[in-house]
């Protein structure tokens, strides 16, 4: 076999086996933790108290903790939990509209709110 023909024969071989490992790997979130919460920092500027992760109307999420910064206002130092999507790293929204109204995020577990 010329030497051309292993090496392509060898590349060929590596690229499947790339491949195949990407496949066989469960699926990753495109945007971490440390990206999201450096997103809703920059973004908003709160302090990130928590992060973690959640399951949104079927979407994976992160639960990102939140608290406004000390300053003058009546919203200083308010605790908020904002949803942001873990594909995307798009802040989605506390309320879903409804045909009947809308719909209130469900209470996480352990009794308190996500």
């Amino acid at each position: 076999m010329p030497r051309s023909s292993r090496f392509r024969s060898f590349w060929l071989a590596g690229l499947c086996a790339l491949a195949l490992g990407f496949a066989a790997t469960p699926s990753q979130a495109a945007v971490s933790e440390e990206a999201a919460a450096k997103l809703i920092t920059e973004q908003f500027g709160v302090e990130v108290l928590r992060i973690r992760a959640g399951d949104l109307d079927g979407r994976p999420v992160w639960f990102v903790t939140v608290m406004q910064p000390e300053g003058s206002s009546n919203a200083t130092f308010q605790v908020h939990i904002l949803a942001v999507d873990q594909e995307s790293g798009r802040l989605l929204p506390s309320f879903r509209h409804r045909s009947s109204g809308y719909e209130s995020p469900p209470p996480a577990a352990g009794g308190g709110r996500p």
